[in-house]
């Protein structure tokens, strides 16, 4: 054989050898769609794939770095929250369709002096997938602040109070550099996320101030007149109704709204009331010094009375020009939370002391501000007149008082505003108010005629 024939010879043999020529693909899809095998001898990322064909190689790939990148775990902390995330979760991954096509185009054959031929898959942090992943850990780690709370317990009295909590602000931006920079180490970890505090708009401190004890006033049903059993329970049914009760800012409270009709269907109770100027029983009795209790602690607490009215003369238990009478269908007493926080409207009675009194909770008066309520009588009217009325149901000559006459009276009363050393500030008028006088009734008997005498 010539020399040129032979050296013809060895590089036909090499190029069948080592597989000189192997066509290049455009794609790992467009590889497995013809069928692809592997060459000799190939590791990729230490992984045997010679001969394998290119989706099996694929496959096992795959598979191996999904349990490296699953085992890569990240935890994640701000303040007392954490989450917990895996390399892929975060997009890290391996570029294995890159390392496929380089591994296809070495040769087939490989001369077997047990040297591997070793193909090494690209690591990447995809970026769209991190940035995605960063905002939802980021929400996960933010929290909003909780404002604080009070609550009126209406069995045991007071305020239950849940303090404020604070929130805190993870950005994401920063998060998704801080897991950049840790995936690029290969290396599990904790990871302290950075976060900004976050206070409550509203306070624990605040919800005490806005709960402190305004004004409190209290009356006092002892004495036969005012004790007795129908009346005590009505004022203890009335001013459960009421207790509790919390206005917002220019919110009204309606008193006869809250305790709606008094009757005996609603579980009244009858006892001695006042209707058209004569003492009566009737359903919710009493409910009157309550409302009056009430009225008088609106007063002190400096808030806007709507509709009150005064009954038709002074009464025992409270002083004159500070009563406010109610009935069903009648007279109201109605005021609105003038301030700027809510008001609670607190009620209560001491059986063994025989008082009623009403506490109003909110915001305090201004600069230490209290008031004082004074009222005087200015005028007695006079004695009025009284009625005789026949009536033939009565003996002749017999008389029934039906109405005692009333002399009317008028008085006037003023707010006294003080300063927290206790000095008067101002006085201001509140009401005037008349008691109008009130003609006394007497039924009278029959007069018997007198016969004529005779001839005259």
């Amino acid at each position: 054989m010539s020399k040129r024939a032979c050296l013809l010879f060895v590089i036909a043999w090499a190029a069948l050898f080592f597989g000189c020529g192997r066509k290049e693909y455009m794609d790992v899809a467009e590889a497995v769609r013809v069928g692809a095998v592997l060459g000799e001898n190939i590791l990729i990322d230490g992984i045997e794939v010679s001969g394998m064909g290119v989706a099996q190689a694929r496959k096992l790939l795959l598979a191996q770095h999904r349990e490296e990148l699953g085992d890569l775990q990240y935890e994640l902390r701000a303040g007392e929250k954490t989450a917990v995330r895996n390399a892929a979760e975060l997009g890290a991954g391996f570029d294995v369709d890159t390392a496929l096509l380089e591994a296809l185009a070495l040769h087939t054959h490989y001369p077997s002096n047990n040297i591997p031929r070793s193909v090494e898959s690209g690591f990447f942090i995809d970026g769209y997938a991190l940035r995605k992943e960063a905002e939802k850990i980021a929400a996960v780690l933010s929290a909003a602040p909780t404002d604080a709370s009070a609550l009126y317990d209406r069995e045991q009295g007071g305020f239950i109070y849940t303090a404020d909590v604070k929130g805190q602000s993870v950005s994401a931006e920063e998060l998704e550099a801080l897991v950049s920079e840790a995936l690029e180490t290969g290396v599990s970890g904790s990871l302290e996320a950075p976060y900004a505090v976050m206070d409550a708009a509203y306070t624990l401190a605040d919800a005490k101030a806005d709960t402190t004890l305004i004004a409190s006033f209290f009356t006092s049903f002892a004495g036969k007149t005012y004790s007795k059993a129908g009346r005590v329970f009505n004022i203890e049914k009335a001013a459960s109704l009421i207790n509790g009760t919390t206005l917002l800012p220019g919110a009204e409270f309606d008193m006869n709204a809250i305790l709606g009709p008094r009757n005996g269907e609603n579980g009244w109770k009858e006892a001695t009331g006042i209707r058209d100027a004569v003492y009566v029983q009737e359903y919710g009795g009493g409910v009157c010094q309550v409302s009056s209790t009430l009225y008088n602690a609106v007063l002190m607490a400096d808030l806007a009375v709507t509709e009150r009215v005064h009954h038709s003369w002074p009464l025992g238990y409270i002083d004159i020009g500070r009563d406010a009478t109610i009935s069903t269908g009648g007279p109201n007493f109605r005021f609105v939370n003038s301030g700027e926080a809510p008001v609670t409207v607190c009620a209560s009675v001491d059986r063994e002391k025989q008082t009623v009194t009403v506490s109003l909770y909110g915001r305090a008066l201004p600069e230490g501000t209290s008031i004082k309520i004074k009222s005087e009588k200015l005028e007695t009217l006079p004695e009025p007149e009284v009625e005789y009325i026949t009536d033939d149901t009565l003996s002749p000559g017999e008389l029934q008082v039906v109405r005692e006459p009333r002399r009317g009276s008028i008085s006037v009363t003023y707010k006294e505003y003080y300063d927290a050393e206790g000095k008067l500030i101002k006085r201001e008028q509140v009401t005037k108010d008349k008691y109008r006088s009130i003609s006394g009734i007497t039924h009278v008997g029959p007069v018997l005629s007198v016969p004529e005498e005779a001839g005259a």
